[in-house]
């Protein structure tokens, strides 16, 4: 099928009712030359500028073995990558590369956007940079963090981060920001100058936690030597592994060895174990941790659209028979 190439056919021709459903479709491959009658872009920073991109549309940026251009957006855009992890857990992606790239900047005109499945890992700092309301960051990984100003309606889902949530500068004071169901694996976290609104159904690994927010619940803490401090109005129902957050409000010190599964993939490890007590520890009886509440991690940042997560071709045909062809697919939602 010269460029659009076999798997990506039939991730089309399965996902078709999906895709009927948004404003346009656009592909972002690093391995192709741009190619616009079939709908191909070799980067993203031209998107930015094509007329015939528009404000809503999204665009699939397909795994690759080549490192993608750092994006700056200045249009408001749907980015989709395959995820990470994928050769960690089951029924992920037939086809096992990432969409990797080191950073992503918003700009003026890039409100409303939205990015998932993508994985920042150049460098230990590598992440994102939001300069305008109305962002959600979902579904990624990231080895460094998510760097907000002076903003509102930021939402920060279900991702693997090993860096943190923070204001850039001093003078930094952000409202109307979700922080839920997040994996903070690692390094240290600090809010900086910045407030959440709503921090719930994290998981921290960190040794240094410094966060300020109106709610923060059904979080939990690993290390029992993390010095920690939190200023907030709703402190509740968090799990501490050295009673870091208290035992009123239904905060509670824990055995950490008990809490999670420890065992499989870099994100499915902190899945609850099976009598856990993060187990309906969480305000008004929800599992504390990043698979719980209203919107539970996903393994591997799969984003919410039908995948092939099994293929297989013949290695031979003809044109009376054909090519057999096996897939397997799920709607992952």
């Amino acid at each position: 099928m010269y460029k659009c190439g076999f798997f990506v056919a039939l991730f089309f021709v399965v996902s078709g009712s999906y895709m009927e459903s948004l404003a346009g479709i656009w592909r972002v491959n690093n391995q192709y030359e741009t190619d616009k009658s079939q709908r191909i872009f070799s980067q993203l920073a031209p998107l930015n500028d094509d007329a015939d991109v528009l404000p809503g549309d999204t665009v699939h940026l397909e795994g690759s073995p080549i490192l993608y251009n750092n994006y700056t957006s200045t249009k408001r855009l749907v980015i989709i990558g395959p995820g990470y992890f994928l050769n960690e857990n089951p029924e992920t992606q037939a086809r096992g590369e990432m969409a990797r790239i080191s950073g992503i900047t918003y700009n003026t005109g890039s409100e409303g956007s939205l990015v998932m499945g993508l994985v920042f890992d150049r460098f230990n700092t590598s992440g994102i940079t939001i300069y305008v309301n109305n962002i959600t960051v979902q579904r990624c990984y990231m080895r460094g963090g998510i760097t907000i100003t002076d903003q509102t309606g930021i939402r920060v889902l279900q991702n693997y981060i090993q860096g943190s949530v923070s204001g850039r500068f001093s003078s930094t004071v952000f409202s109307d920001v979700v922080v839920r169901n997040n994996l903070f694996v690692g390094g240290r976290f600090n809010t900086q100058s910045g407030s959440f609104s709503i921090c719930e159904n994290n998981v921290f690994t960190g040794d240094n936690i410094i966060i300020t927010a109106a709610s923060f619940r059904n979080n939990i803490l690993t290390d029992v030597n993390a010095a920690v401090a939190i200023t907030s109005g709703n402190l509740q129902n968090n799990l501490a592994a050295n009673g870091q957050f208290g035992t009123e409000n239904g905060n509670r010190n824990v055995d950490i060895g008990n809490v999670f599964v420890e065992e499989g993939s870099s994100d499915g490890q902190y899945q609850l174990a099976q009598n856990s007590p993060a187990k309906g520890a969480g305000y008004e009886g929800v599992d504390a941790g990043a698979f719980g509440g209203e919107g539970g991690y996903r393994l591997s940042g799969l984003a919410p659209i039908p995948l092939i997560y099994d293929l297989r071709v013949d290695d031979a045909g003809n044109l009376e028979s054909g090519v057999g062809i096996q897939i397997k697919v799920k709607s992952n939602q």
